[in-house]
Parts: structure tokens; sequence; C-alpha cells
């Protein structure tokens, strides 16, 4: 039951901030993504490596499930909610 709340009110704000054309960082929760060109991606709102390897990294955000895809990719640095990769970023996927 209070699973089914927590979507409600995460749908809820969702719809607010849409109608109210609030900026993302206004929606608590919510990953934000930072690209440099194809080269850098820092992502807010990292909550877990879920794979590592130098063509694909997934990361866990809470409601989504990022993946990049790419050549050369590297975490380099991490540290609480805030991860960088580098490489050759091809693709960034929102499942």
């Amino acid at each position: 039951m209070a699973r089914t709340i927590r979507r409600r009110l995460d749908s809820l704000q969702e719809k607010i901030n849409d109608t109210l054309e609030l900026p993302r960082d206004a929606m608590p929760g919510a990953a934000q993504i930072e690209l440099s060109d194809n080269r850098e991606a820092l992502v807010d709102g990292c909550r877990g490596v879920l794979q590592y390897d130098s063509d694909v990294i997934r990361l866990s955000t809470g409601r989504l499930v990022l993946r990049f895809t790419g050549h050369d990719l590297m975490i380099r640095a991490m540290q609480q909610e805030q991860l960088l990769i580098s490489g050759t970023i091809l693709s960034v996927d929102f499942s």
C-alpha cells in the first residue's frame, strides 16, 4: 500500500513540474545527466553501478536504469550520488 501511495505522489509531482515547467532539479529523486560532447558524462543521482566494462556502463538512479554504451568507457570519479564517466559515448538509454 505504501508503494502505491509513493507512486501516486511521484506521478503527481511529475505532473505538477511539467505543468508549471519547473526545472528537473525541482523534482526530488530525479537523476540529472550533463554531457560534454560525447566524451564525458556527469550523472547526479546515481544510486549504484549495475554493470561496468569498457563498452557498457549501467547505473541505477532509483527510478530508472541508465545504460551508456561506447568505447573505452570508464568511471573516472565517484562520490556520494555523483559519477563521472569518460570515453567515447555512443548512446544513452533509459529504462
